[in-house]
């Protein structure tokens, strides 16, 4: 664990924030491919809450999740310095775009025609 301003940080856990069951197991499959451990909110929990709960080092955040449209979720994960990996799964990506530029987040992952989504989530959750 490190500790950030006071606060322990959970290293190496990735809270995962997704609407779809079947690709939250996907993207923890990809967390542990990168030797990270998946974590999620408990059913009916705020993402700020499960921020606070887990205390990340990073967040994969898919852009069409209601916590990429909160205020006080970015702020949690903002005290917490979570890193913040926004991903938008299929077009159209202007909302998320905007939603990256506005909220600071650290990686924006969209793929292009060709592209694997799931290649580059595992490289960004790598970094």
């Amino acid at each position: 664990m490190d500790e950030v301003d006071g606060y322990a940080m959970q290293n190496g856990v990735v809270l995962i924030l997704v609407r779809d069951v079947l690709g939250a197991g996907l993207f923890a499959a990809l967390a542990e491919g990168a030797a990270l451990e998946p974590a999620f909110a408990f059913p009916g929990e705020r993402a700020d809450t499960a921020t606070e709960r887990l205390r990340p080092s990073r967040v994969l955040l898919e852009c069409y999740h209601p916590a990429a449209r909160s205020d006080q979720f970015f702020a949690v994960a903002a005290l917490h310095r979570c890193r913040v990996i926004l991903f938008a799964p299929a077009a159209p990506w202007v909302d998320c775009e905007q939603i990256a530029r506005s909220r600071g987040v650290t990686v924006f992952v969209h793929p292009a025609p060709g592209e694997s989504l799931a290649e580059l989530v595992a490289a960004a959750l790598a970094e």
